[in-house]
């Protein structure tokens, strides 16, 4: 008669090879609310970059109006410079207001051009420019 090798594990109680479901079921709700959080970031970080698309733009229009003043006072003087507004050419959303402020000085005015886009939610960007004619 010939005997099976004795195990070393004879008697002892079997270990569990895995993980329960309760185990598995706790670590998918732990990783979804991580999930929902990073989406939650993700969403506010692209209303973020829009914004800032935005104000580039705005930053760039009102620049492009200044460069019209300057040109405008080169030519023609302080003269014809003074309030008005308009919208840009392809650019529909964007409109622009320009105050002209005296300075205490004839040869020099302050230009305040204001960008204002999204009109349901209006955001603006603002420069001031001091611009002297060279004529005086």
């Amino acid at each position: 008669m010939r005997h099976a090798p004795a195990s070393p594990r004879r008697g002892l109680p079997r270990l569990p090879a895995g993980f329960t479901l309760l185990e598995v079921m706790v670590a998918l709700a732990i990783i979804a609310f991580a999930v929902v959080g990073l989406l939650g970031l993700h969403a506010r970080n692209i209303k973020i970059v829009a914004r800032d698309q935005n104000l580039t733009r705005a930053t760039l229009l009102a620049r492009e109006l200044i460069s019209q003043i300057q040109f405008q006072v080169t030519s023609n003087g302080l003269g014809d410079l003074g309030d008005d507004q308009g919208t840009f050419d392809g650019y529909p959303g964007y409109r622009w207001e320009r105050r002209v402020l005296s300075t205490g000085l004839d040869e020099m005015r302050e230009v305040v051009i204001r960008v204002i886009w999204d009109e349901s939610a209006p955001s603006a960007c603002e420069l001031v420019y001091f611009v002297r004619d060279p004529g005086v």
